[in-house]
C-alpha cells in the first residue's frame, strides 16, 4: 500500500528534494502493474539480441558460468542457469503457492459458484491447447509428443501488465477472470510437472522431504509464525525434494501451503491497541521536536509496527514482501538466461520444425478457442453466469492474453526436453512467437471493443 505524506508533514534531508526528482520516476515504474511484464519483455529482447549477435559466445559463457561454494574437501557448484532454474525459480513457485492458498481461502476461488466460470475457462485453456499441440505434431509428422504441457500455462505478470496498458477498454471482470484463470492454470501446470515431468524418484529422499513437510504443517497447527522457521524448513525441504527426482519447484508450492493464515490477534484488538498507542503518542508529542529527540515516541512507533504485524496474516504479509523482488528480479533473470535462442537463418528451416508450430498454435489458437468453447458451454448449461460487462468478443480477447504462456512455458520446455538443446530452442522460439502474436491479437480485439460504461 502506497502512503501519501503531505509536504508540510515531511521531514527532509538536505538533498532529498533534488534526489526525489530523479528517483520518483523509478519508484513509479517499480510500483506500476505493467512494470513486471515490461521487464520480462526487455530481458527477453536482450537475451535474443545477445544470442544472435557477435556477443553469442559471451552469452553462452554467462549462462554456463559456474557458481558455487567450497568448504574443506567438499564443494557445491552449478551453472548460472541451473541456479536460477533449480533454485531462484523456487521462490516464484513459493509465491505462486501463497497466491493459490489465498485465492482458495479468501479470494476469487473461495466461492465455488462464483469461481466456476474461471475454472471452466482454465480447463478449456489447458485441455484444448494440449490437444492442439498433439494434433499439430501429428499432422506435421513430429515425434516430440512430451511437450504437450508447454502450452497449458498463462503468464500472469505479462498478461496483467499488458491489460493494464489498455486501461478503460478492458472490462473489470476480465482482470478478475484472468487472475483466477491463471491461478487454476498454474495449479494444473504444477500437477503436470509433478506427474508427467518427473523421473527416477528416490523414495528415501522423498520420505525425508515428507517428514520435513509434516513438521511444517504441525508448526502451523501449534501456532508457529516465525519467518526463520519456515525459511530454514523450506530450504531443507527444497534440498530433499531436489535430490528425490521430483523437480525442486514442487518444494516451493508445498512449503507455501504450510504458511499460517491466521494472525496473532484479531482486528478488534488491533483497533483498540492502536487507539491507545496513538493517544499516548499525542500526549507526549512536542511539535518543535523531532522523533529523534523523543526516545519514548520512537518506542511507541516501534510498538505500532509490532501491533500491525500481530494483526496481519503471514500468508498475506509474505506475499506482499516477495511480490516485487520476484517480479522485478527473479523472473527477468530467468528470462535473460533462458530466452536466448538462436533464430533460424531461413523460413524454410522454420517450416520443418513441428515442435515450433505445435507450441505456437497451441498458444495462439488453442488457448482462446478452449476458453471460449468451455466458458460458452458452462454458461449455456447454466453452471456459470456471464459477467454483465463482458461481450463474447471480450472472452476471445481474454483467451488471446491467456495465450501468453511465457515464463511457465519456458520452464516446462526445459523439463520436457532435458538435454535436447536443439528441440528446446525450437520450442522456445514457438513460445516466444506464440506469446507475442497472442498479445498482438488480444490488443486488436480489445481496441475494437467499446469502452465499458
Amino acid at each position: 500500500m502506497k502512503i501519501n505524506i503531505k509536504e508540510q508533514n515531511r521531514e527532509r534531508m538536505p538533498l532529498e528534494q533534488q534526489f526525489e526528482k530523479v528517483i520518483s520516476p523509478l519508484q513509479a515504474f517499480i510500483h506500476s502493474q505493467s512494470s513486471a511484464g515490461f521487464l520480462l519483455l526487455f530481458a527477453t529482447a536482450i537475451a535474443l539480441f545477445l544470442a544472435n549477435s557477435s556477443w553469442h559466445e559471451h552469452y553462452v559463457w554467462l549462462t554456463n558460468f559456474n557458481i558455487g561454494f567450497i568448504w574443506g574437501e567438499s564443494q557445491l557448484y552449478h551453472s548460472a542457469v541451473d541456479w536460477v532454474n533449480e533454485g531462484l525459480i523456487v521462490l516464484f513457485f513459493f509465491l505462486l503457492g501463497l497466491e493459490i492458498k489465498f485465492q482458495v481461502l479468501a479470494g476469487e476461488l473461495k466461492d465455488a459458484k462464483s469461481s466456476i466460470l474461471a475454472i471452466s475457462m482454465a480447463l478449456g485453456g489447458m485441455v484444448v491447447p494440449a490437444l492442439t499441440y498433439l494434433m499439430v505434431m501429428s499432422v506435421l509428422g513430429g515425434s516430440d509428443w512430451q511437450g504437450w504441457g508447454i502450452v497449458m500455462a498463462t503468464d500472469t505478470a505479462f498478461a496483467l501488465g499488458l491489460l493494464v496498458l489498455l486501461g478503460a477498454r478492458v472490462p473489470k471482470s476480465v482482470l478478475v477472470l484472468i487472475t483466477a484463470l491463471a491461478i487454476v492454470d498454474d495449479i494444473g501446470a504444477v500437477l503436470v510437472i509433478g506427474l508427467f515431468y518427473t523421473d527416477n524418484v528416490s523414495l528415501l529422499y522423498l520420505g525425508y522431504g515428507a517428514i520435513v513437510l509434516a513438521v511444517m504443517f504441525i508448526a502451523n497447527l501449534v501456532g508457529i509464525r516465525a519467518v526463520w522457521f519456515y525459511l530454514f524448513s523450506g530450504l531443507v525441504l527444497w534440498w530433499f525434494v531436489s535430490h528425490s527426482g521430483v523437480h525442486a519447484t514442487t518444494a516451493g508450492i508445498l512449503a507455501a501451503l504450510t504458511v499460517p493464515t491466521k494472525p496473532l490477534a484479531d482486528t478488534n484488538w488491533f483497533a483498540h491497541s492502536m487507539e491507545r498507542l496513538i493517544a499516548k503518542f499525542k500526549r507526549i508529542d512536542h511539535h518543535e521536536k523531532t522523533i529523534l529527540d523523543q526516545q519514548k515516541q520512537h518506542e511507541l512507533a516501534e510498538a505500532a509496527e509490532v501491533i500491525a504485524k500481530s494483526a496481519t496474516t503471514p500468508v498475506q504479509r509474505w506475499q506482499s514482501k516477495l511480490h516485487s523482488p520476484i517480479s522485478l528480479l527473479v523472473l527477468p533473470l530467468f528470462a535473460l538466461l533462458n530466452a536466448g535462442i538462436v533464430l533460424p537463418e531461413s523460413s524454410a528451416e522454420i517450416l520443418s520444425m513441428p515442435v515450433f508450430w505445435s507450441c505456437l498454435l497451441g498458444l495462439l489458437i488453442g488457448k482462446p478457442l478452449g476458453i471460449v468453447l468451455f466458458s460458452s458451454l458452462f454458461i449455456k448449461l447454466g453452471w456459470a453466469e456471464k459477467p454483465i460487462d463482458m461481450q463474447w468478443r471480450d472472452f476471445a480477447a481474454l483467451g488471446c492474453f491467456a495465450g501468453i504462456g511465457f515464463t511457465m512455458s519456458l520452464f516446462i520446455t526445459n523439463l520436457a526436453f532435458i538435454g535436447d538443446i536443439a528441440t528446446i530452442e525450437k520450442a522456445k522460439l514457438g513460445i516466444i512467437c506464440g506469446s507475442l502474436l497472442s498479445a498482438v491479437l488480444g490488443f486488436i480485439l480489445f481496441s475494437k471493443s467499446e469502452k465499458p460504461s
